[in-house]
């Protein structure tokens, strides 16, 4: 063994796991395949929760405060809604990433990038095995008690100890459009989204600080047509599909009901453990979380007070997975009914808030009372009728 722990994948959830194992005394070594700082398809949107569960300032790589949503778009008409306090803090993968393996670094984790993780064995004496290849083809090989899977919806650590891969049926297609002269007053302050513009999905304006990020993003079978809608979207606003850059595609991995994300000494966290809350299609929240649930037992593991990881399981159907689940109902009520909650939204503050509350599930998740189990048996009940009503209409097959 030459390390405690391998994090393979240096994104927020690998290098938060690094991160916050290295900070209980441990040796971490961190792995990642592309050289930093690298560019990741992702709306770049931190939420205040997220940023909570950081010991550390993001303001470094902040690049916009936005206080307020607009809803809708110009051809079927918008309204703009403010909290008056901020709700999302816009950033760019590229800074954020580097900037938390900076931190990792700190903490005492060993970085090493331009590494692809070619295999992962257990060893007889319960040690893993991670072999792994730079760019030029030079092998290297590195043990340890206990292997972090980071690696995404498509990683091999995962697959390679027997660990299913998460469902990945969600799409996504965003480009960056530049903004020389600044962002436009309209959107400064804001998000713009469209939640009936794609089945499954929505439309999106994320100003950054010198471009604004648009995507569109919905169920697997609406890829084909991501290019369309896409362009569709941008023209709506006046603006010319040809000026968007970086252009890229993503998966979505959504968590099935009981997926294993521990076995042994490896643990999945981030997309590979399915983390992308279904509603918004927001996978930094689950990133963060996750790994700050696994540090804690990597811990204990390490010092002997238990004899596998299992206890992340456990604390992942107990504290995450519930948030994952109450999403993905509030997800099939918005794409059944998407006419009426938007208008309501739209024409009514005590309707916008009301949405605005349920779709913040992790507060749902930690209230208590009767009044919350109500709204939670409601929830679950609308959901079931809304996935009738969608399975009806062909929009989805499962």
């Amino acid at each position: 063994m030459d390390t405690e722990v391998i994090v393979v994948g240096a994104g927020p959830a690998g290098s938060t796991a690094a991160r916050e194992i290295a900070s209980r005394g441990h040796r971490v070594l961190l792995i990642d395949r592309a050289e930093f700082p690298r560019d990741k398809a992702c709306g770049g949107g931190v939420s205040v929760k997220t940023r909570e569960l950081l010991p550390f300032d993001l303001s470094p790589v902040i690049e916009h405060v936005v206080t307020g949503i607009i809803l809708g778009n110009p051809r079927t008409g918008t309204v703009t809604r403010e909290t008056g306090e901020p709700m999302l803090y816009m950033t760019q993968r590229r800074r954020l990433d580097a900037f938390l393996v900076d931190r990792a670094r700190e903490a005492g984790v060993e970085f090493l990038q331009g590494q692809v993780v070619r295999g992962v064995e257990a060893r007889p004496d319960g040690t893993y095995e991670v072999r792994m290849e730079d760019h030029e083809d030079h092998a290297s090989t590195h043990t340890a008690r206990v292997v972090v899977a980071a690696d995404g919806a498509n990683g091999i650590v995962g697959h390679a100890v027997g660990l299913a891969r998460p469902l990945a049926h969600g799409v996504a297609l965003e480009g960056n459009l530049p903004c020389p002269d600044g962002i436009p007053l309209w959107l400064q302050g804001h998000v713009a989204v469209d939640v009936a513009l794609i089945p499954g999905g929505y439309g999106w304006l994320f100003p950054k600080g010198d471009h604004i990020n648009i995507g569109v993003g919905g169920w697997a079978d609406a890829g084909p047509k991501l290019r369309d809608t896409l362009d569709s979207y941008v023209r709506t606003y006046g603006w010319d599909p040809g000026a968007l850059r970086d252009e890229a595609g993503h998966q979505l991995p959504l968590q099935p009901k009981g997926m294993r994300v521990a076995k042994g000494g490896v643990a999945l966290v981030g997309d590979a453990a399915g983390m992308v809350e279904p509603l918004l299609g927001e996978g930094m929240y689950g990133a963060v979380a996750s790994a700050c649930a696994l540090a804690p037992v990597v811990h204990r593991y390490l010092n002997g007070a238990c004899a596998d990881l299992a206890e992340y399981q456990q604390a992942m159907e107990r504290d995450l997975r519930p948030d994952l689940e109450r999403a993905g109902y509030l997800a099939d009520i918005l794409h059944a009914w998407p006419g009426p909650l938007v208008w309501g939204a739209r024409r009514s503050k005590r309707a916008w808030w009301a949405v605005a509350a349920l779709m913040s599930t992790g507060r749902m998740a930690r209230a208590d009372g009767l009044l919350s189990r109500v709204a939670d048996a409601t929830v679950r009940g609308l959901a079931r009728i809304a996935r009738t009503s969608l399975r009806r209409r062909h929009l989805i097959t499962e």
